[in-house]
């Protein structure tokens, strides 16, 4: 597990600049410093990612610990700068606008969801190394869809709907759950935990299909487009 979260991470990393140059890095002077911190807070928690399972590799378990004391105040920021982009991208729309696309502000919601509970369940079972190394391997998957969305959107041939652009990312996301989950074994503390989270992380994912033109998730997104947060 080690070695493989941090090449993950490392390819996540490497992929960043070209997912996002054509929407940001492009016209960094037009992002405003929001955009700005929740850029920087992702690539620190990526590069954490990297090192943390290296440190763990080479035996060095008092800069893992010390460096993960640090992860916590940076994955909670990133966490929340999610929550506030994702407000602030529904609170800038017009009525009209909102009544097209204000349903998919699920999408950021729940990628948040997964990151911030698979970030807590990473520090609640962080003296059960097998299974704590799953959830922060987790909390990389949860940024793997903003990444492969964007990519085959800016450089694949279009697709026929843009709810087609998160199937790759999804399913990859699913069959690495899956892969985690089945490579843990029965006995293992968390076991049962990591069961619970990577089933409610797949029916999160899937509802990115049904939910968001609900009544009842518009009714929230109306909720959530109106908070003061920004």
């Amino acid at each position: 597990m080690p070695r493989q979260l941090a090449l993950f991470a490392l390819v996540l990393l490497a992929l960043a600049p070209l997912a996002f140059w054509p929407a940001y890095l492009s016209k960094l002077g037009m992002a405003d410093a929001s955009t700005h911190a929740h850029a920087l807070l992702g690539s620190c928690w990526l590069l954490l990612l990297v090192a943390q399972p290296l440190l763990i590799q080479a035996s060095l378990r008092r800069p893992h610990r010390l460096l993960g004391r640090v992860g916590v105040v940076l994955g909670a920021a990133f966490f929340v700068s999610g929550l506030l982009i994702a407000q602030r991208s529904v609170a800038r729309m017009s009525s009209e606008q909102f009544a097209r696309e204000g349903g998919f502000v699920y999408l950021p919601l729940a990628m948040a969801a997964i990151f911030g509970t698979a970030l807590v369940l990473a520090l609640r079972w962080r003296h059960a190394a097998p299974v704590h190394g799953r959830f922060m391997a987790a909390t990389a998957l949860a940024l793997l869809d903003p990444l492969l969305a964007r990519l085959l959107f800016f450089y694949a041939p279009p697709l026929p709907a843009e709810a087609l652009y998160q199937l790759p990312a999804f399913g990859l996301t699913l069959v690495a759950l899956w892969a985690m989950l089945r490579s843990l074994p029965t006995p293992a503390p968390g076991r049962s935990a990591f069961a619970g989270f990577a089933a409610g992380a797949a029916l999160l994912l899937l509802g990115f299909f049904v939910v968001p033109s609900t009544s009842a998730w518009l009714a929230f997104a109306s909720w959530f487009r109106g908070l003061a947060l920004t």
